[in-house]
Order: structure tokens, then sequence, then C-alpha cells
């Protein structure tokens, strides 16, 4: 077979000998519900005695099973940037496999099998210009090689495109319709706390969810509870791999937790409104959603000596500064006990290079004491006071007029009642306010659920091995926003309070 094709008055010619055929089949199935391949294994089976007919031996066959040819995916184009594209990779190994010349013809069933993305096309047609491959199908028309025949193939390639596409907006439409009646939809596997049926709550998986929110409100990260669920053997939805911190995360920040429905990452609102229930079994209320997605997706950032961020070793390293330059300090080990052997901790001013001055070290134990005995005294007047509970938020009118005047002008838009020069720069305002307010009673909510699972006694806890780093960060950080670390009178000079200075919080929190 001649592998130099020559293009000429239109036409690109193939010289074919049947008996140096080496052929490429290529069956595919968008959607196999039994996942038996029967489709595929019947394509293939037809092609072997279609092509047996024009001569040749078969080189390999490519069956793709479950795969769609209109589906796109992100992925990281050469530039480095994201584009959208069809992924199918038995069909890309053997466009490969045909560009190297390991095969020299293809079979397909036909055009619609082959392709329903104009990209794959231009490669198959590249394929026969440039590379000399013979391509054939078992019904249709598929002839590459002259310009009237590739000018067909394109129609036909965009008429199945087209259908996908109106195919695709009816699924997604009766998905959302579905949605908005909460059922279930969508997803391989289970959600995490549910039974295989996603209505009924899964007891055990229930009862790790419930013993955590405590203590995600309470300032422990992520990235700790994910580790602890590794090391007691909790066993993910699948059975395989790890806990990972976002996907902890997602777990405790969905909306699914509480009942609301979601469709593709959105609530879903009713007519007036509220929050579309969905038909599985809650596991936690609303208020205390409200209060995870504060605590771990806050709506403002938090400030940075509050403890988030990377994982700190010490006891005040969120909190500390310089008496001279107000540089953060650090922790680090000063040297080690003689007798016992034991690191013994100090805190640090960085160097000059390191945005500090290097004129204070202190060490840690004796302020750690000190500025624990404060905090726990803090806490403790504050849990004498008898704090009562926050009252309801006061704009939730407010919120569902906004809501109920977004309704309004997309109706009214739709119905050409207004121009779409004055819906949209009304939209924008009233959507700006729907957010603000939503995000407003996100951080009320939060508040009065930190007030409802606050830790009766901190003192009690403190000592407690579960009682983790961070939540002492949380703790500390509701009392104090900073620590300011003086130097010391003269070179050996013991610790005493006067040479520390606290900074209170002044939030009502």
């Amino acid at each position: 077979m001649n592998r130099t094709p020559r293009r000429t008055g239109g036409r690109t010619l193939l010289e074919t000998a049947p008996d140096q055929l080496v052929w490429a089949l290529y069956g595919r199935e968008s959607f196999d519900v039994t996942g038996d391949a029967e489709q595929v294994t019947a394509q293939l089976s037809d092609m072997r005695e279609y092509v047996t007919g024009i001569g040749g031996r078969i080189g390999r066959e490519f069956p793709e099973n479950n795969v769609s040819a209109f589906r796109r995916v992100q992925v990281m184009l050469p530039d480095g940037t994201y584009g959208y594209r069809v992924v199918r990779p038995d069909w890309d190994a053997m466009m490969t496999e045909l560009r190297k010349g390991t095969y020299n013809s293809l079979c397909l069933p036909n055009i619609d099998r082959g392709m329903r993305d104009p990209r794959d096309l231009e490669d198959l047609i590249d394929l026969v210009e440039y590379y000399g491959v013979h391509v054939v199908g078992m019904t249709g028309n598929i002839d590459l090689t002259t310009d009237t025949g590739i000018s067909a193939a394109r129609h036909d390639v965009n008429q199945r495109n087209q259908e996908s596409r109106n195919i695709a907006r009816r699924m997604q439409g009766g998905n959302r319709r579905a949605a908005m009646k909460g059922r279930n939809h969508g997803g391989a596997n289970r959600p995490f706390g549910w039974r295989k049926d996603r209505t009924g709550a899964n007891k055990r998986e229930a009862k790790h969810i419930r013993r955590e929110i405590p203590r995600l409100l309470a300032g422990v990260r992520p990235a700790t509870i994910a580790i602890e669920w590794n090391e007691r053997g909790i066993p993910t939805v699948t059975g395989r791999g790890q806990w990972r911190a976002m996907t902890i995360v997602q777990i405790f920040t969905n909306p699914r937790l509480c009942g609301w429905k979601t469709y593709q990452d959105e609530i879903l609102t009713d007519a007036d409104g509220n929050p579309v229930e969905g038909v599985w079994e809650p596991i936690i209320t609303e208020d205390e959603h409200l209060a995870l997605v504060e605590a771990i997706r806050p709506s403002k950032p938090a400030r940075k000596n509050r403890g988030r961020g990377h994982v700190m070793k010490y006891l005040l390293s969120p909190f500390i500064r310089c008496g001279k330059c107000n540089a953060r300090m650090y922790g680090g080990v000063q040297y080690y006990h003689k007798k016992t052997g034991d690191p013994v901790v100090a805190y640090r001013c960085p160097a000059k290079g390191w945005g500090g001055c290097a004129g204070v070290t202190r060490l840690a134990a004796p302020i750690d004491a000190y500025v624990t005995e404060l905090v726990l005294q803090e806490q403790s007047r504050i849990r004498l006071q008898r704090r009562k509970e926050l009252p309801p938020w006061d704009r939730e009118d407010e919120l569902r007029d906004v809501t109920q005047q977004i309704q309004e002008s997309t109706d009214a838009y739709k119905a050409k009642r207004i121009s779409g020069s004055r819906y949209f720069a009304l939209i924008e305002d009233l959507e700006t306010d729907e957010r603000q307010l939503k995000a407003e009673k996100r951080r009320h909510e939060a508040k009065r659920q930190t007030r409802a699972t606050e830790i009766p006694d901190l003192r009690a806890e403190w000592n407690r091995p579960n009682f983790t780093l961070e939540q002492k960060h949380a703790a500390i950080a509701k009392s104090i926003t900073a620590v300011i670390i003086h130097p010391a009178p003269h070179q050996g000079a013991k610790f005493a309070p006067d040479q520390i200075t606290p900074i209170w919080n002044e939030d009502d929190e």
C-alpha cells in the first residue's frame, strides 16, 4: 500500500492493495445499562465479516463501551490553560497507532459510532490526507478522499452533534424538574452517611458525622479529621483509598446533610424562596449546616491569628508578637533538658533578613502557662454570665422580599414586559443584595450554633488527649487577639507577668 497519498483535483489518491491492508476495528456504545457490551460485541463481529470481504488482516479491535462521543471534560492544554475536549482513551490510542503506521486501515460501523465532535472528524480527515489511511464504514457512505465526501461527512457530524445537544438539553431540563421535586439523581456511588437507596441514613456513618460537628465548630481542621478517620480505619464509600481534607470539606458542607436539594452545586429554592427539601432522611439541622459552612468556608476571611491555615506546632504560634519590632514570632527548640532529654521550646523574633529584629527570645513554657490561665479564667467568667441564646436573624423578611423581587423581575422579562437592559441592570443589584443577606444570615446562624455547642467547662476539657491543639487555638482566639512578648530585663531573668501584654478580643464572640 502506498504510504504517501497524493492530493490532486480535490481528491486524495490512495493505491490500496487488499492483501496489504492491516485493519483497526472500532466499536462504541454511549450508554450500556447492563454493562455486558452486547452492542459493541455485535458491531465488532459484523465488522470482522465486512473487512474479510475486502481483504487484508485484522491488526487489532478497539471496543469502547459506555463512552460518549459528545460529552466534553476539562483538560490541560499544551500552553498550560484548560480547555474542554471529548476524551475517549481507546479512540485516542487507536488514532495514535494509525498515525504511527501500526495499522493502515480503519473500519467503523458508521460515522455516528465514530464521532460526534467535529474535532475528531478533522483528525480523521488528516489521517486520510496526510497518512494515507484507508477509512470505511459498514453503513452510510464514508468517503474522506474527496472534497464532496468530506463536506458530506462534516454535515453529518454537525447534525449528529446538534442531536446530542438537543438530547442533553432535554435531559438537563428533566433532571432539574426531578431535582425540584427533591428526588435523588446521579453519581455511581452513594453519598457518605446514607444507605444504598440514598434515602435512609446509614446509622454508623451518620454517627461519625454527628460526632465531628462540635469539633469542627470548635476549630478542628478538616485535615485533622481526615487523618483521624484514616487512623481509626473508617472506610470510605467505595472501601478503597484514604480520606482527604477536601473530601471531609465536601461532606460537612454538603446541603444534603440537612435535607436541602442541590442541582449543579446550587441550592434549589421554591417559588417562595425556601430551599427545596429532598426525599431522604436529614442527618443534621439546618442551623448546624449553616454553622458548618461558615466555620469551614467562611464568607469573610478569618483573622490570620485564628489558627486557620497551615498546622502550627506550638500553643501561642498564631498569636505571639515581638515587643521590640512587632514582628510575628515563631516557636522552636532552644535546647534539650540535661536530665530528661526533653526539648525546651522558646519563642523567638526572626532575624532582620526575615522581617524581625532578633531582639527577643523567651522560653515558651511559662508564657504558655500564664496565657492559658488567663484564657481559662476569662472563659469561666463568660460562662458564669449565663449568656442568652441569640435571637433568630431579624432580616428574614428582607431576604424573602429580595428573593421575590428577583423572581417577579425574571417573570416580567420572560413575558417581555420589561426590556433586557432594564432587567439585567436590576437583577445585578438584587442578586448582590441577596448574596450579602445570605452571607449575613450564615454568620448569624453560625454564632447561634456556636453558642449552642460551646464547651461547657473549658478548664475540664483543656488537658484531655482528644482536645486538639487546633481547638486550643480556637479557644484562645475567642479571648485574645495577640500576645506581645517583651525583652527580658536582664540576662537570665525569670518570667514575670508584666513582661507580656495580652491584646484582648473585643468581638462579642
